[in-house]
């Protein structure tokens, strides 16, 4: 069978420079996540912290993900093995972690995220490589082949993270870094000032140490202009919006414009 499903094409385009753009998923709809797909988007996120989404849910929306050709990340609820496991098995391609503190906290993260000899992640045939029907692959290959494709990026969004960041960046097994900007302007005490030259600074230090490390850079906005410069400050991928957003706003648009050509026709 096909390892196309298999192959993380976010990284392909990181890799050749290219910059990306996706979104959060939080309505836990398969066809919304499709349809993402179709829009353009390079990846979608479903977020395991601050949605009702849970194993089971990830695996439908996986599966969304790749008819519609985006890569699916998932932001997991928190720092365990089960909490990682579950979701590289089903297939996510990409694991963001919140509320990452500690060198060690990044070091435990790649012990179970990344197969021996960088961690020392269970193995076992599960969706992810067709249960071993997929990729045809010796189990050596096939632990090879996963720490190149699945991708684990801890979030800098505490000041622990922001203080550390230079060793966090430098450790084998970490591929990128996902800044939260609400929190990790709020744990400055500059919550939501994100033109402050502190954050910005601190946006800075953080760009500095991916492209020492050779990592990349994500970060999350909700603002159209804010997407477009970090893009073009150095930021390789932003995350913008999430499907909920998308769908109110583009509604509501759509609506008043009808509603403007009402009144117009009126007078």
């Amino acid at each position: 069978m096909s390892n196309l499903k298999a192959k993380n094409i976010f990284k392909e385009k990181i890799l050749a420079g290219e910059k990306t753009i996706g979104t959060f998923c939080e309505l836990m709809s398969e066809n919304v996540v499709e349809a993402l797909g179709y829009a353009g988007l390079d990846y979608v996120v479903f977020d395991n912290e601050h949605s009702p989404i849970e194993a089971e849910t990830n695996l439908a929306l996986v599966r969304a993900a790749e008819h519609g050709g985006i890569t699916p990340f998932a932001r997991v609820k928190g720092i365990s093995r089960p909490a990682l496991l579950k979701l590289l098995d089903i297939g996510v391609q990409g694991l963001i972690v919140p509320n990452v503190k500690t060198v060690d906290d990044v070091n435990q993260l790649v012990s179970w995220s990344k197969y021996a000899p960088i961690g020392n992640r269970g193995f076992s045939a599960s969706r992810k490589d067709g249960w071993g029907y997929m990729l045809n692959m010796s189990i050596q290959d096939t632990m090879e082949f996963f720490n190149e494709q699945v991708l684990l990026i801890p979030q800098c969004e505490t000041i622990e993270a922001l203080e550390s960041i230079e060793e966090i960046t430098a450790i084998n097994g970490v591929d990128g870094i996902f800044v939260g900007p609400y929190d990790l302007s709020i744990a400055m005490g500059i919550p939501g000032e994100f033109s402050n030259p502190k954050f910005v600074a601190a946006l800075d230090r953080i760009i500095r140490a991916c492209r020492k490390a050779g990592k990349f850079t994500m970060i999350f906005t909700a603002n159209q202009q804010a997407a477009i410069d970090y893009l073009n400050n150095g930021f390789d991928s932003v995350s913008y919006y999430m499907d909920a957003a998308f769908l109110i706003d583009g509604c509501r648009s759509k609506m008043n414009a009808v509603r403007d050509g009402i009144k117009k026709a009126e007078e």
